[in-house]
Order: C-alpha cells, then structure tokens, then sequence
C-alpha cells in the first residue's frame, strides 16, 4: 500500500472472488493490538465480507455508499454482482478528481 497509495488492498480468494479487504485503518489497529504484520497472515487483519461497489453502478452510487454511513469510507473494492469476482478498487478520491459527482 506504500508503493500504490490506495488506501487498500483486496484480498481474493483462490478463485478471484473478494475475500475481504486490508486498510490502512486495519494495519492500524492490528498494529495497536500488537500485531506482528511481519508474521501475520491477510486473513488476520483484514474486514471481511466489506461494503462494496457491483459493477454496473453509476459512481454516484459509490459516492453515496462511501458517505452516507455513520462511518464514512474512502474505498470501496468493486465486484460482479452475479459472482462476486473483484474487479478492482474505487477510491472516493479518484471520483472527486475526475469531477463525477
């Protein structure tokens, strides 16, 4: 996550469908656990089963996924709907560049 700043990484399983999501907010709190990320495995620190985006959604909709919640969200992994294979990364950042919404 240093080399692409993302914010995170998706975490696939053996057959490409999302299997969770690493932040920077979850190294941050496994770190403060006293978690060894050297050692540790994805399975350990990563949100499971995340908020997402499908593919067919307009980036309004990811917007409003991302803020309209209690706790806001800066990235959102985008899945088909029909298999849940993850496609890639949004990041409310690049919808705001990009003068979308």
């Amino acid at each position: 996550m240093t080399r692409h700043p993302h914010g995170a990484a998706c975490v696939l399983a053996a057959d490409g469908t999302l299997a969770g999501l690493i932040t920077d907010g979850d190294l941050r709190r496994a770190l403060g656990r006293g978690v060894d990320i050297n050692a540790a495995r994805a399975a350990d620190i990563m949100t499971v089963n995340p908020v997402r985006a499908h593919a067919p959604m307009s980036l309004g909709e990811a917007a409003r996924i991302m803020e309209d919640r209690p706790s806001q969200i800066s990235v959102l992994p985008v899945t088909d709907a029909a298999n849940n294979r993850c496609l890639g990364l949004i990041r409310i950042h690049d919808i705001y560049q990009a003068g979308i919404v």
